[in-house]
């Protein structure tokens, strides 16, 4: 560990030249800005091996803030390395070349429509309320790592098929999906418990006091195991049923991040006006959500007895 802590373009500087020295002869290495969702581009590292197309991007802001935590240059780079030597650098044979070998392996992600506009031109989308839907294809996990191939309008044509086919197929393999439903207290708790810190924990509880003295009531976070792009889970009729059930009645669905929607039941003293506020804040001012991963401004309503989800503000 480092006593005195590298500033921004000291570390960025240093990542390259380290990862040129450990790809050196097996491939390039530059900075460029990688797009992310929102439409929405971020400082990256590139590492491209030769011979392959399929190449390795280290957002490096995200490198530095765990390089600040840790103070540790040497452990960052073990992980970074580990990052682009599994996942990334995946064969080109484990992309499917026919409909066949993609479709039980086709997923779908919820991102917000008017900020993805340009991402939108170049990929295939379902529209969803003030959403968009778009297909992603699993192709490898290794080592809690994760690769997948968006869908683009090239793989659509080379597959043969349209927008409907990759929305069923999307839809039957969400039906199979395992999503986590709990509080939002045990979530959180969950997360702190990873963090190891005390101060935070505190601060935490004491804010879920004021929650309560305010009189919102219970809030439930739904997402996948993996915590990644679990969104899409507003897309699950029977998940929404049961909830409603348990719940007795309809609900609020607020828009935490593309990762996770929050569940929260109405009452006299909470307003779809109110919780739009809130989401506001959370989504623009608070800081706690990057701009690359908030799902929408809006917040929704599941209506029990039309069974769907409506826009409520």
């Amino acid at each position: 560990m480092e006593k005195k802590q590298m500033e921004y373009m000291q570390f960025k500087e240093r990542l390259k030249e380290a990862l040129q020295e450990h790809f050196l002869g097996r491939g390039e290495v530059y900075y460029d800005k990688g797009k992310k969702t929102n439409d929405t581009d971020k400082e990256a590292v590139i590492v491209r091996p030769f011979r392959t197309m399929v190449q390795a991007t280290i957002y490096t802001e995200d490198m530095y803030e765990g390089y600040k935590y840790t103070r540790d240059f040497e452990k960052c780079m073990k992980e970074v390395i580990r990052a682009c030597e599994t996942v990334p650098f995946v064969d080109e044979r484990y992309i499917p070349k026919t409909w066949e070998s993609a479709k039980g392996r086709l997923h779908m992600r919820v991102i917000n429509k008017n900020w993805n506009k340009e991402g939108l031109k170049r990929m295939p989308y379902r529209e969803y309320l003030d959403l968009a839907i778009v297909f992603y294809v699993f192709i490898k996990e290794e080592r809690g790592l994760m690769a997948t191939l968006p869908v683009s309008r090239e793989c659509m044509k080379l597959w043969g098929v349209d927008v409907k086919t990759l929305w069923e197929a999307s839809r039957k393999n969400l039906e199979e999906e395992i999503f986590r439903i709990e509080t939002i207290e045990a979530a959180i708790e969950n997360t702190l418990a990873e963090m190891k810190d005390a101060e935070i924990e505190e601060m935490f509880h004491n804010d879920m006091k004021g929650m309560e003295m305010e009189g919102i009531g219970k809030i439930y976070v739904v997402t996948n195991p993996c915590r990644n792009y679990g969104a899409r889970a507003i897309l699950r009729k029977d998940l929404l049923q049961r909830l409603a059930k348990e719940q007795g009645g309809g609900f609020y669905i607020l828009p935490c991040s593309v990762h996770e929607i929050l569940i929260l039941k109405g009452n006299d003293m909470v307003t779809a006006e109110n919780l739009k506020s809130m989401v506001y804040e959370i989504n623009h001012c608070s800081g706690t959500i990057e701009p690359e991963e908030c799902l929408s401004d809006s917040v929704y309503y599941y209506n029990k007895d039309k069974d769907r989800v409506e826009v409520a503000a």
